[in-house]
């Protein structure tokens, strides 16, 4: 009898040392494989900001900007969204689902823009099933201005340098001094809803920004100088302004109302700072609520985390695709290859698509598609080790998400050149 309670004792320790070392196996597995790939739809964001002016700039009351503007400069709600699914796209973690996929689900379900506003529980669900999403993301634009503060005092100087009485000047010349100081603030808030794929909500994310840049100068006759946070400007007499080495945020009204939302030039002002912080707080909140965690590109990696980042074989091997097309911007396409691939600035690579179905003799089934070219591009930006972004250099059809590119004729040729040179040194 105590042989038998030996003998399961030992089954028993041996069964809990198998399943710890399984355990422990699988979370080592999970820590070091790259979080999976989590689909994401950016349905909206509702403009509720009452911004509307006719500059563009919201610097004009609300009830002008009525009175003289026709129309909105900016449409808010398409470039809010626009410019959060490049930052999700930037992640390489989140895949944003493009606007032609979300118009088609809208189709498939007879929902009109308006009636995005008014989903219900089941009617997310049969959206993001149509979307094949894991995520879907609703947004409010609460607030979203740029105001500007003025503070000026002016005297006038004797040749002495003393300040000038009410009684008559006797001297030789006078010089005007003036000191000017401006202060810009722009400010976005947002409220953020995000919703699992079985159209319930994960949770809201209030989101709050605001930032300024200030501008102070003195000017004494002829010269002018002028001092902000990026940098010292001078003037002579009625020479032109030298622009300086430090780039400085846009916030003139003039220069605004030229401006395209949600294009590289609204991101140098600084109404795009303050709009692009905030959505990567959405991105950050999405992660933080949702999952799965990782490292976004705007966060520095923890100083106890000594573990080398290891590329995993098997996205080494994937074809390199089209990951998003910029829905304001064709031009701007990404592709799920970057730094780890070896990809350089300028490389050029042809893109082909799935065209005629090549099907089984008996059965009909499809068995591939003959690969059809469509476009050449060209890498113009390596943003991390997985994700870089390419230009089209000419193209036959408009490209879409899953499109596969290949080193073009020219880069093999050239990679086999570079390997016999190599050969000869050694040999």
């Amino acid at each position: 009898m105590k042989r038998l309670y030996f003998s399961i004792l030992l089954i028993v320790l041996g069964t809990c040392l198998l399943f710890g070392h399984v355990a422990d196996s699988n979370t080592t597995t999970q820590k070091n494989t790259h979080p999976s790939t989590k689909r994401v739809a950016v349905l909206y964001f509702d403009d509720n900001s009452r911004f509307d002016s006719s500059t563009g700039c919201g610097c004009i009351p609300n009830f002008i900007g009525r009175i003289f503007g026709t129309k909105k400069k900016w449409d808010l709600e398409a470039g809010f969204a626009t410019i959060l699914n490049r930052k999700l796209a930037v992640t390489t973690v989140y895949q944003p689902i493009s606007r032609d996929e979300l118009l088609d689900a809208m189709a498939q379900m007879s929902l009109s823009r308006h009636d995005l506003k008014k989903l219900n529980k089941e009617q997310r669900a049969k959206l993001a099933e149509l979307l094949n999403a894991d995520v879907i993301v609703i947004g409010e634009i609460q607030k979203f201005n740029q105001s500007r503060m003025r503070a000026n005092a002016s005297r006038s100087l004797t040749e002495s340098g003393r300040e000038a009485s009410s009684a008559p000047i006797t001297a030789s010349y006078m010089t005007g001094f003036a000191a000017l100081a401006y202060r810009y603030r722009a400010h976005v808030q947002l409220n953020v809803k995000f919703y699992e794929a079985s159209g319930s909500e994960i949770t809201t994310a209030p989101i709050s920004v605001t930032r300024y840049h200030s501008l102070a100068g003195t000017q004494v006759s002829g010269l002018q100088a002028s001092v902000t946070e990026a940098g010292t400007d001078l003037r002579f007499g009625m020479t032109s302004e030298k622009k300086g080495t430090n780039v400085r945020p846009i916030v003139k009204p003039t220069e605004l109302n030229k401006i395209k939302f949600a294009t590289p030039k609204y991101d140098k002002t600084l109404f795009g700072h303050v709009t692009n912080e905030a959505l990567i707080k959405v991105v950050l909140a999405l992660r933080d609520s949702y999952g799965p965690n990782f490292i976004t590109p705007w966060e520095e990696p923890s100083e106890s985390d000594d573990q080398e980042k290891v590329v995993d074989e098997e996205v080494m091997k994937r074809p390199i695709k089209i990951t998003y097309v910029d829905s304001e911007d064709p031009d701007m396409i990404y592709i799920n290859a970057g730094s780890a691939r070896g990809l350089a600035i300028d490389q050029k690579f042809d893109v082909y698509t799935d065209a005629q179905p090549i099907r089984d003799v008996d059965t009909g089934d499809i068995l591939d598609y003959v690969k059809k070219k469509i476009a050449t591009v060209a890498v113009v930006e390596i943003r991390n080790d997985r994700l870089s972004i390419v230009k089209i250099v000419e193209k036959t059809i408009d490209l879409k998400r899953g499109d596969v590119l290949k080193s073009t004729h020219t880069d093999v040729i050239t990679q086999e050149k570079n390997k016999g040179d190599d050969n000869s040194e050694n040999q």
